[in-house]
């Protein structure tokens, strides 16, 4: 404030007049970053001077969709989901009024464009349509649940599919300023997908330079610290697998990008919810299984492990795109809605992996139905490297099975991970399930309560425009990982999460030479700095994921606690 308050005339507009009263009355009544001063309090009431109206509940579902008119193919999928969860939105909001009334209480009203650029003509990817049809449905998800989320929490939403929408709706706002935080009638964020990004790189170039802090950017598989910073991709190519980098490169800062699951401690997690209903459990299921996997090209490879679950129980199927799977005694009931899908998971024991799709949404919908989920493990990894499905992805992560999450997450007796090429651990793996008795079981992240508590935080807390002070600093922990290990594995074994954020704090030449060892301490553009001896130079390489080669090289790193439940937030982020 010292600093930039004649920068603009806003600040004046708003009482800043260079005093450091005058720097406090605004932080605290104008942008809300500290408690109102008790003067003021007693002078002009407890009511902030903040030019921003205050995020108030909708509950009216008509208003949600007439937002969503560029294109009815593209939004039928996002729609029926949206008005099928949408009492259960409204109950979770209540719920969590009730249990953490100060998190939804003086929450400033934002503006928010929301563009799904993977959804646009110019993208051709034609999800809308596939969507009807059987085709992935994961992507469609979670965009329809973070619309439910911002708007329930009272924020103004402009959508679009289509870039001639999304421009209309930029058009909107008046010309970003200093003080952006402090107008209703400026733009906050913008939540968008790698295509969104890209076509801004390309057609909006000034527009994406000036806003870039606002972008909040959907990333399923997450983004590497390698593959964000062009440069450091171009000059380590070869090492980093050999392939271009289509959808890195964006120079983000690597938390801004947002995934489906949390895998990735560099990003955040937005995740999406996982639809429930209520389970009968007098019910008796029947020694069943049902297959994961809802077009016929996913089953390809499979014969023998099918063979084998066949001969303990009743193959069922849900593939869109054939009537007949060779032959096979299975149920196919081809292409069903969420309810019937759901229906079918109570009355089956087990839902079956075959190693593909990765990552989706299913998994979890079969645990939190009482199902069993038998969960292909890989030997080795699926990584860029040795998967021609990542080879262009912007990260390095190593997918350990089909479904990470529930193997690290939940585990027995809801998960069994197992090598599905080994016909001895498959039928053990089968006469478990069939045996066991699992309740239904979801993670309070994966509920609509939690997403909103999430969502909630995230979007009033995180700032990637100014200096920020959320996660609390006094969230940090420095651990001293151990050799050749990455940051994430080093704070995973204290029960903790590498906070990238953190970063700067520990990027410190007190705390790389602990010891007094060092003769000389070196500044490095590397992903793996700081470590032993080592400050980092260039702080978008900053890195939680990056794995040493040498075991020369111990990582110090930036941790923090998480919630049970809820590993975005910390114990002190609420």
């Amino acid at each position: 404030m010292k600093e930039g308050w004649k920068s603009h005339s806003c600040y004046a507009e708003h009482g800043v007049d260079g005093s450091l009263c005058s720097f406090v009355i605004y932080l605290s009544e104008v942008e809300n970053h500290c408690p109102m001063l008790e003067w003021r309090k007693r002078s002009v009431g407890t009511k902030r001077t903040t030019a921003f109206p205050s995020a108030e509940v909708q509950r009216n579902l008509s208003g949600l969709l007439k937002l969503m008119y560029d294109s009815d193919v593209n939004y039928k999928f996002i729609k029926e989901r949206i008005s099928r969860l949408w009492p259960k939105w409204l109950q979770a909001f209540d719920y969590n009024l009730l249990r953490w009334p100060k998190s939804l209480q003086h929450r400033r009203r934002l503006n928010v464009v929301v563009h799904m650029g993977f959804l646009s003509k110019e993208a051709g990817f034609k999800f809308g349509e596939k969507s009807t049809g059987g085709g992935p449905l994961g992507e469609l998800v979670q965009w329809s649940d973070l619309l439910s989320t911002l708007y329930v929490l009272g924020h103004n939403l402009f959508i679009s599919t289509e870039t001639v929408t999304f421009k209309s709706n930029l058009a909107n706002f008046a010309e970003k300023t200093p003080c952006y935080t402090a107008s209703s009638q400026s733009l906050h964020l913008i939540f968008t997908d790698i295509v969104g990004v890209r076509y801004m790189r390309r057609e909006m170039k000034r527009f994406f330079l000036e806003n870039r802090c606002l972008l909040r950017v959907l990333d399923s598989f997450g983004t590497h610290a390698e593959f964000n910073l062009q440069s450091y991709f171009l000059s380590h190519k070869v090492e980093l697998g050999g392939r271009s980098n289509p959808w890195g490169g964006s120079g983000l800062e690597l938390q801004q990008f947002m995934t489906m699951y949390p895998h990735t401690d560099d990003n955040t997690f937005l995740g999406f919810v996982v639809e429930t209903h209520d389970v009968d459990e007098t019910l008796l299921r029947t020694n069943d299984t049902l297959v994961y996997g809802k077009e016929i090209y996913m089953w390809n490879g499979s014969d023998e492990l099918l063979d084998k679950v066949a001969q303990f129980s009743q193959l069922h199927a849900t593939v869109a795109d054939a009537t007949e799977l060779r032959g096979r005694s299975v149920i196919n009931h081809g292409l069903l809605s969420g309810f019937e899908l759901h229906s079918l998971l109570r009355k089956v024991k087990v839902f079956l992996g075959l190693g593909f799709p990765l990552e989706g949404p299913a998994p979890l919908e079969a645990v939190a139905n009482g199902a069993v989920f038998i969960n292909p493990a890989f030997h080795p990894p699926k990584s860029r490297k040795t998967y021609a499905f990542f080879e262009e992805k912007p990260t390095l992560r190593e997918l350990t099975s089909q479904n990470p999450y529930v193997e690290r997450f939940i585990g027995r007796p809801h998960v069994i991970t197992i090598d599905v090429t080994d016909m001895h651990k498959v039928e053990e793996a089968m006469k478990e399930a069939l045996s066991s008795k699992p309740t239904p079981y979801l993670p309070f992240e994966f509920t609509t309560s939690g997403m909103l508590q999430r969502v909630n935080v995230l979007v009033n807390k995180q700032n990637f425009c100014t200096t920020s002070n959320f996660p609390p600093r006094s969230a940090a922990h420095v651990v001293y990982a151990n050799r050749s290990q990455s940051c994430e594995k080093g704070c995973r074994e204290h029960g903790l999460i590498c906070e990238r954020s953190f970063f700067d704090v520990i990027n410190q030449e007190s705390i790389v030479n602990r010891n007094g060892n060092c003769d000389r301490i070196e500044l490095v553009a590397s992903p793996l700095a700081p470590y032993n001896c080592h400050r980092q130079a260039e702080r978008m390489l900053f890195s939680c994921a990056s794995v040493p080669q040498s075991d020369e090289i111990q990582r110090i790193c930036p941790c923090r606690d998480f919630i049970p439940g809820q590993i975005a937030l910390c114990s002190l982020c609420l």
